[in-house]
């Protein structure tokens, strides 16, 4: 009973959560008739629910809990990120998004492997896509598993394992019977609160340390090195990481997933206007709160920057009891926006994409739904022993997008002369070349972040094979 009156509050608001989240699976599965209305709930969706979901795909747990904390160990340097997340979200949405749209309808395709291998006339290019994606979101999912249940475990006091489990549970069961269109009408919600949390947060933790200049007054004496220009992380790294992050904005399936929801160009005109902004001030806003902290938290309370974010509102509260447990719901109701649309992704891809499939709506539903649940629960078992912070785990999977898709999707929406085999090495290149630079500077053997060399030889991979085998005149 001790346990129910610490935490009635944060019961009270996880199962009006769930409430919507049941309600959202009701809609959804009214709606659902065949597997384009369950994957991209059948090409209908308005402009602001667009935005809004995809917007709160991307900002997710990594955000509010790793990209936030990770200036903490860092320093005020840390928010140059916001610059890049900038001009990666204005040229997705407005150089990205409308080649894309359009040529979706054109192949009628579900998935980015589908688009890929339409694109290439190439199964083969399809089926790498496929394993690529499969690899990527595994590794994202065991991050954002960590994310989340280190929310959960400041939202309810559990410990790390069966956090972890809970949220495995909630998450696959609301994906599995919902699909896309629940996931998207959930993520719209979610995106208001987040929106709505993040200007708030770095409003009460300015005011909770006397002021901007109070606080940096208070770093400085510190440790200078948290408000300098070299801060404690090369500059080189940080643009590395911030590229290697924000660059799914581009070319990472389940924000690519979302352009397949739209249901005109009118929709996109709107989307493309709201997303950018959201994204852009929620930056701004975040990015700073580990190294502000440092004027709220005991040096030594913290010895993992995901942790701040949930010190500042579990232990410290500064919210107060009431609104710190709501945004420690918005936290974790964040988590499972990026799970949701991850597992989606994955499970079609696996389905749709990896092996051969029957045409038959029902059985690929049933397919899809079965592969999603293996995905997550393998994901979840990896999640419980997790190795790297949210931040490294999530930036090298955005690497393996970048070095795979930005010369074969991005920029081959544009260059024309693309051939299968310039894809093929450009996929095979660009995936060798992140997993062993990856190792190697884990290893302590370069700085470099693996995400500069391997998006450039698989660039060269690309375009030198495709001219080499390109036979039209």
């Amino acid at each position: 009973m001790e346990w129910f009156a610490e935490h009635q509050w944060q019961l009270l608001f996880l199962c009006a959560y769930l409430g919507l989240l049941s309600y959202h699976c009701w809609i959804a599965n009214r709606g659902t008739h065949n597997i384009a209305d369950y994957l991209i709930a059948g090409r209908g969706l308005g402009g602001w629910v667009v935005a809004l979901s995809s917007y709160a795909t991307f900002v997710s747990t990594n955000t509010f809990i790793g990209q936030a904390g990770k200036s903490w160990d860092v320093g005020i340097i840390w928010y140059c990120k916001a610059f890049v997340f900038g001009m990666l979200c204005y040229l997705s949405w407005y150089v990205v998004a409308p080649r894309f749209v359009e040529q979706t309808r054109r192949y009628n395709s579900l998935t980015v492997a589908d688009f890929l291998g339409h694109r290439f006339n190439s199964p083969t290019v399809r089926r790498i896509t496929s394993v690529v994606i499969v690899v990527a979101s595994v590794l994202y999912l065991v991050a954002v598993y960590k994310g989340s249940a280190v929310a959960l475990q400041a939202f309810l006091g559990l410990d790390y394992r069966p956090a972890v489990i809970v949220i495995f549970v909630v998450v696959t069961a609301y994906t599995l019977a919902g699909g896309f269109r629940s996931v998207v009408m959930t993520d719209a919600v979610q995106g208001l609160l987040m929106f709505a949390g993040a200007v708030a947060l770095i409003s009460v933790v300015v005011k909770q340390g006397g002021g901007l200049s109070q606080i940096l007054e208070t770093l400085h004496t510190q440790d200078p090195e948290l408000i300098s220009w070299q801060g404690k992380l090369p500059l080189l790294s940080i643009l590395g990481l911030a590229f290697a992050g924000g660059v799914k904005l581009l070319v990472e399936p389940r924000q690519l997933s979302r352009l397949y929801g739209l249901r005109d160009d009118q929709a996109l005109r709107t989307a493309r206007l709201v997303a950018p902004i959201l994204i852009i001030v929620t930056y701004l806003c975040v990015l700073p709160i580990g190294a502000l902290a440092h004027a709220l938290i005991p040096p030594f309370a913290i010895d993992d920057s995901d942790k701040v974010i949930p010190y500042l509102l579990g232990t410290a509260q500064i919210l107060g009891p009431v609104f710190s447990s709501f945004f420690l719901l918005v936290l974790l109701s964040a988590a499972m926006s990026s799970l949701d649309s991850v597992l989606l992704v994955a499970g079609s891809t696996i389905s749709r994409d990896l092996f051969s499939q029957s045409n038959h709506e029902t059985n690929s539903i049933r397919m899809t739904r079965i592969w999603l649940f293996v995905v997550s629960l393998a994901s979840m078992a990896l999640a419980l022993n997790p190795i790297g912070d949210i931040v490294e785990v999530t930036a090298f999977s955005g690497s393996m997008y970048a070095a795979c898709f930005l010369p074969t999707l991005a920029f081959g929406l544009y260059w024309t002369k693309g051939t299968e085999a310039g894809a093929i090495s450009c996929l095979a290149t660009g995936s060798l070349v992140a997993i062993g630079w990856y190792s190697a500077r884990k290893a302590g053997w370069t700085d470099w972040h693996e995400v500069y060399p391997s998006v450039t030889l698989a660039l060269i991979a690309f375009v030198m094979v495709s001219l080499s085998t390109n036979k039209r005149p």
